[in-house]
């Protein structure tokens, strides 16, 4: 005879079916791209090649967007190359109060908080799929709204069978995702994939002013943080919320962008200086369905060949998102997210920009609702992450 009482849930950050799948993908991740390291040395049989400072193979995890990273932490925006400015300070500014924890070693303090952070993320990005997919907003047969019109969410609603499998899957697939290398090098996608999850996940419990406060650490981190007003302004409007509450929502991003900016300005002596040193590296703007069109076009003359599996998996994601009901705000903040990393001429970051738009990562973990198509996105996640530390490692492509 079936109980009519509904089991308790496990409680809070302490839940083993998210905690126990997030830290076998974060390890496993880590094996991978450490693969990918024996790979990328053998293939450089070249011991002069290997030692040139300007070849990312000797720098390893301080190669490609890390020595930036390295260089505001140490130096300061003013010891920083000019193309440097185009990285937002709240990362590297981070890592430095935890340097002298880590002897003085600004590399490795860069490296633990990328780390440690993209194992929170996973848990945090977890725990909203379980709240939000077990409370009827998608997934699992509910309404696409992302919730009642009731006075709020109980976090502990979102139990159902169907949301924990999702959720687990969550866990460790945004950490074998091929982009993900990222969150294993000294790059800021770790951190912010913790607050951008966090901000969706206080948008669902209706906490607005946390919401606000967490977009507002996000924008100090990525300038693409700002995109979370997207959310933000879909929620207020669907949820009304009472005028201070809002206002905190919406002004927080829109804060922690005016900060950053000052901390570079400051260095600069100009507020549109990290614009200006992003321009010449992504090009003009273009339309950005044609752009993403001529990627995949580019396959018959092999032009960007290492972007057209990203263009095609979000484009995807995006269509399994709407198809399995996921709220309008995950929805929209998906579509505006790819639309801004293909409107210039060079995309090569719609990886990364795919992976921070976190609904499209639980709408893989939807999709992957058999055991084939599990193990399709494990074994071609993992072969992917092997694949891509070679590449970058080799200077073929930018991680």
């Amino acid at each position: 005879m079936l109980s009519t009482t509904r089991p308790t849930p496990a409680t809070g950050w302490a839940d083993r079916r998210l905690l126990v799948p997030a830290l076998v993908g974060w390890v496993w991740a880590r094996v991978c791209v450490g693969l990918g390291f024996v790979v990328a040395h053998r293939l450089t049989p070249d011991p002069a090649l290997a030692a040139r400072e300007d070849f990312p193979l000797p720098r390893g995890l301080m190669s490609w967007d890390a020595f930036f990273y390295e260089r505001i932490l140490v130096a300061g925006y003013g010891g920083t190359p000019t193309d440097g400015v185009r990285f937002f300070p709240g990362y590297p500014f981070l890592a430095r109060l935890l340097t002298p924890v880590f002897a003085g070693h600004a590399d490795l303090a860069l490296i633990v908080v990328a780390n440690v952070t993209a194992l929170l993320g996973a848990v945090v990005l977890a725990r909203l799929a379980l709240e939000v997919l077990g409370d009827g907003g998608g997934g699992g047969g509910g309404g696409g709204g992302g919730g009642s019109g009731s006075d709020g969410p109980d976090p502990a609603v979102g139990d159902s069978r169907d949301a924990v499998s999702v959720a687990a899957r969550t866990a460790w697939i945004v950490a074998v995702i091929p982009a993900a290398i990222v969150f294993v090098w000294a790059y800021s996608e770790g951190l912010a994939l913790v607050l951008t999850a966090g901000t969706l996940l206080a948008l669902h419990r209706r906490a607005f002013a946390w919401a606000g406060a967490l977009a507002a650490a996000a924008c100090l981190v990525r300038p693409t943080g700002l995109l979370l007003l997207v959310p933000i302004v879909v929620e207020l409007v669907r949820r009304r919320p009472r005028p201070l509450p809002a206002v905190a929502a919406v002004a927080g991003p829109l804060a922690g962008f005016a900060v950053a900016l000052a901390v570079i300005q400051r260095t600069t002596g100009s507020w549109t200086s990290p614009f200006d040193a992003q321009q010449p590296i992504r090009g003009e703007f273009r339309f950005p369905l044609v752009r993403a069109a001529e990627a995949v076009w580019g396959l018959r003359f092999n032009t960007d060949t290492e972007l057209v599996p990203y263009v095609v998996l979000w484009a995807v994601l995006l269509g399994v998102a709407v198809w399995k009901r996921q709220p309008l705000s995950w929805i929209l903040f998906s579509a505006v997210t790819l639309l801004v990393a293909c409107s210039s001429q060079t995309i090569d970051s719609i990886g990364r920009y795919g992976l921070l738009a976190v609904p499209l990562v639980v709408a893989l973990a939807q999709w992957a609702d058999r055991n084939w198509r599990t193990a399709i996105v494990g074994a071609v996640g993992s072969a992917g992450l092997v694949l891509t530390t070679v590449q970058a490692l080799q200077g073929r492509i930018v991680p």
